[in-house]
């Protein structure tokens, strides 16, 4: 079972990879340099390509090799030197984007696994477009396409270059295994201008329209995840939602919406039926031919990704086995409701063929042919949050991932089906791509979980010129930099660009989707003075000593370099006896190096109150028995709308007592920022009494995230699992509470205090 990770990047782990620091010539080449990598010896590292070091324990080399196989007889080898280095490596090279402004580009290769297990890991190439202000534009990773296996394997990306594009990022990628990744020549080419986009502009709902858009939007989701027809599981679902909005919003009646709903859905769904209240279904015969039942099993949201825990697939067993195999009677729940007066009755089980070919297959007129006259997609290839009907679409899609695979409804009480309603109205109206982010983010706040971050292609250039947090529900300066002396800690921001700061928490809070009031908190101090970079920001404020002042900043993180928060040296004795362990920046190897000391001190205080970067193993040390941590919980999902849920039971962390043991008093500091793996620790602590916890309640979110995308460069993260405390009780919007609690205090901030450290100190000195 892989550590529960935050939300870390823009679209998941894997997009962190492309978002790699690199180290560049002061000009960068216009043109892919040695993409056949002919030029350079044998043996060693191609001209004009690098591999980044994404950390000092990450250990990936790059080649020039040969193969036969290949018309050129060359290619790189990216391969993985030593069992403790990085299961990630990355071979990339940097282009000036001005040629390419404006245009659309195709990037082309060849990749090949060799070594241990090649299925299971994945190989993906990659391309990143830099816009100006250190904004993301057009991004795609393969994260949906990987490839595995030990034979050559042909990929491309095609990507639009905006026209304030300053940098071009591309390469390939491999991750998760022992072996060694070939890498084919490859090519970078302009396919011509980007096409001319004619987006659809805002406009409010109608009433009827609404009520389309809602029935359309349980349809999809329905049909897409429930119906395992051979035509449903090959669809493009994100294009079709689109399509599909633009298809029915324009139904004048319930007869029409279903019309065209049938219409629409018959090339995924042959036995399709759209019917009013009352109405019964014509159950077709049995098809001839039938050797199968088929059913969608879905184990949490399956993206089908090699590194993820969560998968869908199509289960198939003989007819004659589906009563002793348990599976619900296809008949028995077919027919859903989309609103009021109209249900769709759609098979949840199907029958295929001796070839396991679903059965009735799709009529060769029900595509296109078939279909309403609609207007073409006007969004470009891959839409655009300008595009009304993507925007529709998008929520669409994003509602029914929740709808049927969010496992906390029970816990948050949220009211998921009020939520579409109000989402469709306001993307409707949304007047650009911008507007459209505050939508997303304002319906998935209503999931109340910490792991929710909403992305579009503009993150990424955020700064916080200040360190603050939240005290009493106000923004206070914890740690400014030098070069603003007079925002001392303790320091209260008043006004921020004219607005009154309670009403820009409020404002934020509708915003930010949180499970405890710590971790809201946390985000909000994150986001409240967040902005692109190099722009400014005027902030008015209070001292602690009670003089206001105005101050115009500019957002840059470069330049504020504010100090760390305070603390004392990641492994410090604070006084005789007594050590501090910073779990937010030590290293395994640094607290090995440490152990000695830390096994004969009289007390050691670990802090907790961030995310840390080493493995659990440190917590063998607190103990004489063995350990475990508590248990992952994915949902097996084979019926809609949360019915008859199963639950598959992850690994979970085995850990044996390990010497040398730490024999003094041992504390834990905690807090509202304390989240996830953080939380898997601290869940142990709790559940073992290895220490006492000081400090606040945790974030009270816990699981592996779930990161999804959405047409026009938007990703969400998300819980995709259910984590349970060890008692079995729950532990979302729960979270870890202090055995001895502590509030900071302004007047503690202003005095240059941590006084939950300070309790913290006392604590172990007893």
């Amino acid at each position: 079972m892989p550590l529960a990770l935050p939300v870390l990047s823009l679209l998941s782990a894997t997009s962190l990879l492309a978002q790699a620091p690199a180290s560049q010539p002061p000009t960068l080449p216009t043109t892919l340099q040695n993409g056949n990598f002919e030029e350079g010896d044998s043996g060693q590292l191609p001209k004009g390509w690098f591999v980044p070091k994404l950390s000092k324990d990450a250990g990936y080399r790059c080649v020039i090799a040969e193969d036969t196989a290949l018309p050129g007889k060359r290619c790189a080898l990216l391969t993985r030197e030593g069992a403790n280095s990085s299961s990630f490596g990355n071979l990339m090279q940097n282009l000036d984007a001005s040629p390419y402004r404006g245009k659309r580009i195709r990037l082309k290769g060849q990749l090949r696994f060799e070594g241990q297990n090649p299925s299971g890991t994945r190989a993906q190439m990659w391309l990143r477009v830099d816009r100006a202000g250190q904004k993301m534009g057009f991004f795609d990773n393969m994260q949906d396409r990987p490839v595995q296996g030990a034979t050559w394997t042909h990929v491309e990306i095609v990507g639009d270059v905006a026209t304030d594009a300053e940098q071009i990022a591309l390469g390939s990628m491999c991750m998760g295994g022992d072996g060694n990744l070939r890498i084919a020549p490859m090519t970078l080419e302009i396919l011509g201008d980007t096409p001319k986009v004619v987006n659809e502009g805002p406009k409010s709902l109608t009433v009827q329209g609404l009520k389309n858009l809602e029935a359309f939007t349980r349809a999809l989701n329905y049909v897409r995840f429930f119906h395992p027809s051979d035509e449903a599981a090959k669809a493009d679902w994100q294009r079709l939602a689109r399509e599909g909005v633009r298809a029915v919003e324009a139904a004048a009646s319930t007869p029409e919406l279903a019309k065209r709903l049938h219409q629409f859905f018959a090339p995924y769904a042959p036995s399709v039926q759209f019917l009013a209240v009352g109405q019964k279904p014509k159950v077709p015969p049995v098809p001839p031919g039938m050797s199968y039942a088929v059913r969608w099993s879905h184990l949490g949201f399956g993206q089908n990704q090699p590194q993820s825990i969560y998968k869908s697939t199509r289960e198939y067993v003989p007819h004659g086995e589906v009563t002793t195999k348990g599976w619900v009677d296809p008949h028995a729940t077919q027919t859903l409701a989309l609103s009021a007066d109209l249900r769709v009755w759609l098979p949840s089980i199907v029958y295929a063929n001796a070839e396991k070919n679903t059965l009735p297959k799709a009529s060769a007129d029900a595509g296109p042919k078939t279909r309403l006259e609609m207007p073409e997609p006007t969004a470009g290839a891959f839409g655009s949050g300008d595009d009304r009907a993507t925007r529709l679409g998008n929520v669409a899609l994003t509602w029914g991932i929740f709808q049927h695979f969010y496992p906390y409804f029970d816990v948050t009480k949220t009211v998921w089906n009020a939520e579409l309603p109000k989402a469709l109205r306001a993307a409707a109206k949304d007047k650009d791509a911008e507007a459209f982010t505050h939508t997303l983010r304002r319906m998935t706040a209503a999931l109340k979980d910490g792991h929710v971050h909403v992305f579009d292609s503009d993150t990424g250039g955020q700064a916080i010129p200040l360190d603050l947090v939240m005290m009493d529900g106000a923004p206070v300066v914890s740690h400014a930099s030098p070069k603003a002396p007079v925002l001392v800690p303790g320091t209260r921001i008043l006004f921020v660009d004219g607005e009154a700061s309670d009403l820009r928490v409020a404002r934020l809070k509708k915003e930010i989707s949180s499970a405890t009031e710590g971790w809201m908190n946390t985000r909000l101090a994150q986001e409240f003075l967040a902005g692109d970079m190099g722009t400014s920001v005027k902030v008015r404020y209070r001292t602690p000593k009670g003089f206001r002042g105005e101050m115009a900043l500019v957002r840059n993180r470069n330049y504020w370099e504010p100090r760390e928060s305070g603390k004392p040296g990641q492994v410090s004795e604070l006084k005789p006896g007594i050590w501090y362990v910073d779990l937010d920046r030590i290293s395994d190897k640094d607290f090995e190096e440490a152990l000695p000391k830390l096994a004969q001190a009289k007390g050691v205080i670990f802090d907790l109150r961030g995310y840390p970067k080493m493995r659990p193993g440190f917590l063998q040390h607190l103990t004489d028995k063995p350990i475990q941590s508590a248990r992952w919980n994915s949902p097996i999902v084979t019926q809609p709308d949360g019915k008859r849920w199963e639950w598959q039971t992850s690994g979970r962390w085995e850990l044996a007592p390990k010497a040398p043991r730490i024999q003094g008093k041992v504390v834990f500091l905690a807090g509202g920022h304390t989240i996830s793996y953080a939380e898997s620790c601290m869940g142990i602590v709790e559940a073992y009494k290895l220490a006492e916890i000081v400090g606040e309640q945790t974030a009270g979110t816990n699981g592996n995230i779930n990161p999804f995308s959405l047409p026009g460069g938007y990703s969400i993260s998300w819980t995709g699992m259910k984590v349970l405390k060890h008692d079995g009780t729950t532990h979302h919007g729960v979270g870890i509470h202090p055995t001895v609690p502590v509030k900071p205090t302004v007047q503690g901030l202003a005095a240059g205090r941590d006084e939950v450290l300070e309790k913290g100190l006392e604590v172990a000195s007893r």
